[in-house]
């Protein structure tokens, strides 16, 4: 199966800061823990794409809906799902998300199951609360009627914000206690506000959610909203930069194909990156290495790019552009075809043929794929 490759032949310099995490968002979770064969997909993928650190979402409704995690005795799938994570795929961490203090109550208690089987607790905390985003904060929306009224604050960025620092400083000091990392991740925070993050966690996870590595000048991603690093860093911070691998920002780009560790580098070495700034706050900086959201689409991606053809030596398939029709060559004729455009979305169902003429509404690059019985075979052409 053809990866995204993770590796470069590219070297990263190493000042103030250590590459030793690359952390995944994994959505969907609720799907995945229990289900051998969901966990096993998960995990090789980590395993094989360089991921060591796993972010996991959807621990409430687990909690609600699949089995009750402060419970040691059905609490069992996801002890299993994070020892077998840290003891053979590689883990180094495993972090939950959250929207406040309480949100991690049942956590601590799973935690304090094993109190000396570091192998199946959580290493980190990770708060996500978009205090910036006025489409949750406004009045009569989530953050508004779920935290803020609730609670006494206004629903306004300001109000916000108070409220998610109250719950970062009852976190941290919680995460202090118990030798766990309080994390939270960010988009655009104020100078003020950047102070009172840093002081109230241990990591902050800034995002940098472009389509591209750089911008259109060739200036690094690093210049997206640049100022934040350095607002950051008016004290001491360990930071880890946020990707997106959704549709809106890096799909596109990543199916071109470009490695996931490239944002990274262009991040750090890239023209105008962090390596090209300069002032006294630098030496306040510690990055951790970076992170990637999320799974589901990575892994959609990935499965675009793959070729599992399992020994198809005598099928081919070529398009001839000045008849606009795709060939194919002793397939069978139980073959499903399938076309995808480089977002990832199909566009089109086929059935196969011998020869099959291709509409003129289609141009750019595709992906066809055919499924066979002897396997998956995956061609990109050009329209």
């Amino acid at each position: 199966m053809k990866k995204i490759p993770i590796l470069l032949f590219l070297f990263i310099s190493i000042r103030f800061y250590s590459q030793d995490i690359v952390g995944l968002y994994v959505n969907d979770f609720k799907y995945i823990i229990g289900n051998s064969t969901a966990e096993t997909e998960l995990l090789t993928y980590a395993q094989e794409n360089g991921f060591n650190y796993l972010i996991l979402y959807n621990l409430t409704y687990i909690h609600l809906y699949n089995f009750q995690i402060d419970n040691i005795l059905t609490s069992t799938p996801l002890a299993n799902f994070i020892e077998n994570a840290k003891t053979n795929y590689g883990i180094l961490e495993v972090g939950a998300v959250g929207e406040k203090n309480s949100s991690f109550d049942k956590i601590k208690i799973y935690n304090s199951f094993y109190p000396t089987e570091p192998n199946k607790r959580f290493d980190v905390f990770n708060v996500e609360f978009e205090f910036w985003n006025t489409s949750l904060v406004s009045p009569t929306n989530y953050y508004c009627t779920t935290y803020l009224t609730p609670n006494g604050y206004p629903c306004t960025i300001n109000g916000a914000f108070d409220y998610y620092n109250s719950q970062l400083t009852l976190l941290k000091t919680y995460c202090d206690a118990n030798g766990i990392k309080a994390e939270t991740y960010i988009g655009y925070p104020n100078a003020t506000q950047s102070d009172a993050i840093v002081l109230n966690t241990h990591r902050v996870l800034v995002h940098y959610y472009r389509s591209s590595d750089v911008y259109n000048n060739g200036d690094s991603i690093y210049q997206y909203n640049s100022t934040r690093i350095e607002d950051l860093a008016q004290n001491p911070v360990t930071i880890m930069p946020i990707f997106s691998a959704r549709p809106a920002h890096m799909y596109s780009w990543l199916t071109a194909p470009h490695p996931l560790t490239q944002p990274f580098n262009t991040f750090i070495n890239g023209t105008n990156g962090y390596n090209d700034q300069t002032g006294a706050w630098k030496t306040n900086v510690t990055f951790d290495g970076y992170v990637w959201y999320r799974y589901t689409d990575l892994l959609e991606i990935d499965t675009v790019l793959s070729v599992e053809n399992n020994a198809i030596e005598n099928e081919y398939l070529f398009y001839n552009s000045n008849e606009r029709t795709l060939h194919f060559l002793n397939f069978d004729n139980n073959s499903e075809v399938k076309i995808y455009g480089i977002n990832g979305l199909k566009v089109m169902d086929l059935k196969l043929e011998e020869i099959v003429p291709i509409t003129k509404t289609l141009k750019g690059i595709y992906i066809v794929k055919v499924a066979t019985r002897k396997g998956v075979f995956v061609q990109k052409i050009l329209i």
